[in-house]
């Protein structure tokens, strides 16, 4: 079937003009016609009046024209609105969280002689518990720890953590082993600015979290200039404040591991941090704003697989933070906040919350110092063996980021 190369419509094999557009079929010779002056003029209006007007019309215009009206039609217009509503569903960010993990943690500790013939060694590890507790009373419990295990017995710290110590000679090894079931829910509020109550409004229970305490630096110059320019603008609502100084941090600093935690001054002249820093700068920015904020100390996994099940392996070390927020029912919640896994105002349940601060600077200083031993010319020393031995998932939801639009 040949079509014509001007208008698209179908030429039969006698036609040596297109029946609709009457251009000439290209290798195709014209028959012998009358002349136009043979023509009488009558005839010409006859044939004149023979041809219907979408004669005149190319084929492909018309079919435009159809493919316009359809479009335009109300009925299509709702079945296009739900494919865009689609589409944009389709390509929204989100993050598929199982809503609870239940898993048994296991720590195994082997102290030993590093070098020398004897050393005293000391090993304080904190009390795994229920959360929230404490400063984060008011908020259903997230996680919850049953079973706990403990061999041998430990000692209780006046501040409230498990130690052992031990002098070691020789070859001589001690053996510590913690063991616990842990089943932690996805913390995911849902609230808006719009639901923030100010500064002004933040009960005076939590003033012990607005003060200097080790490394969080409220009185720091720097930090006051920019817990200013954070709140500049926001008529004191806290949501808006805590979402400008995780903005901030977000896109001004870059995550790098160090081996200790650093000072406030130190991270914002260098623009490099971990969790710690960045949870210990946020909360001094915070304090500093007059929002109380401190940090809650855990662990995480590196590796994370739940195509098959729930495979958490390597885990270590993580700082997060925690910051009032009062709402305008007259009420109060504490949100939590993630700076180096960029999680605002919610926490997936990928973590085990190993200790909250308490206000007391010694206190959050000597969590850092699980490890110490002395003697004369000798040193002690520990391997962790740390593992997850049964693991279960329940549920899983998409989230996408939080809408914290009025």
């Amino acid at each position: 079937m040949k079509l014509c190369d001007y208008c698209g419509f179908v030429i039969k094999e006698q036609d040596v003009r297109c029946t609709n557009c009457r251009m000439m079929v290209p290798g195709r010779e014209i028959m012998p016609t009358p002349s136009r002056l043979e023509l009488s003029k009558s005839a010409i209006k006859s044939s004149s009046r023979s041809r219907s007007l979408s004669s005149y019309i190319p084929k492909k215009l018309i079919a435009l024209t159809l493919v316009i009206g359809l479009l335009a039609s109300p009925q299509t217009q709702v079945l296009l609105s739900s494919g865009m509503n689609y589409w944009d569903e389709m390509n929204t960010p989100y993050y598929s969280i199982p809503e609870q993990i239940s898993l048994t943690y296991v720590r195994n500790f082997e102290v030993f002689l590093d070098e020398g013939e004897q050393a005293e060694y000391k090993l304080t590890v904190s009390i795994p518990g229920n959360r929230p507790s404490g400063s984060q009373s008011g908020v259903n419990d997230w996680q919850i720890i049953d079973n706990l295990q403990v061999s041998p017995m430990y000692n209780l710290t006046s501040e409230g953590r498990m130690e052992w110590r031990n002098n070691l000679t020789g070859s001589e090894r001690d053996y510590i082993s913690l063991e616990y079931t842990a089943t932690i829910n996805l913390i995911r509020p849902d609230m808006k600015i719009s639901d923030s109550g100010k500064v002004s409004d933040i009960p005076s229970e939590f003033d012990k979290f607005l003060g200097d305490e080790w490394l969080i630096e409220p009185s720091n110059e720097e930090v006051q200039q920019l817990a200013s320019q954070l709140s500049n603008g926001t008529n004191g609502n806290v949501i808006m404040i805590l979402k400008n100084i995780f903005d901030y941090i977000e896109n001004n600093y870059r995550y790098q591991k160090s081996s200790t935690p650093k000072s406030c001054p130190d991270t914002i002249v260098g623009k490099v941090g971990d969790c710690d820093d960045f949870s210990i700068l946020f909360s001094s920015i915070a304090r500093a704003a007059g929002i109380p904020a401190w940090l809650e100390l855990g662990i995480i996994p590196a590796f994370i697989d739940s195509s098959s099940g729930c495979d958490l392996r390597d885990w270590g070390g993580h700082a997060w933070v925690n910051a009032v927020v009062p709402l305008n029912d007259g009420t109060f919640t504490v949100v939590n906040i993630d700076l180096a896994n960029s999680y605002f105002m919610w926490l997936p349940p990928y973590r085990i919350s190993d200790w909250v601060d308490n206000g007391v600077g010694d206190d959050l200083d000597s969590y850092y110092y699980l490890f110490s031993s002395k003697g004369i010319n000798s040193q002690a020393s520990y391997l962790e063996n740390s593992y997850v031995s049964q693991c279960e998932i329940k549920g899983e939801i998409k989230l996408t980021e939080l809408d914290l639009d009025l």
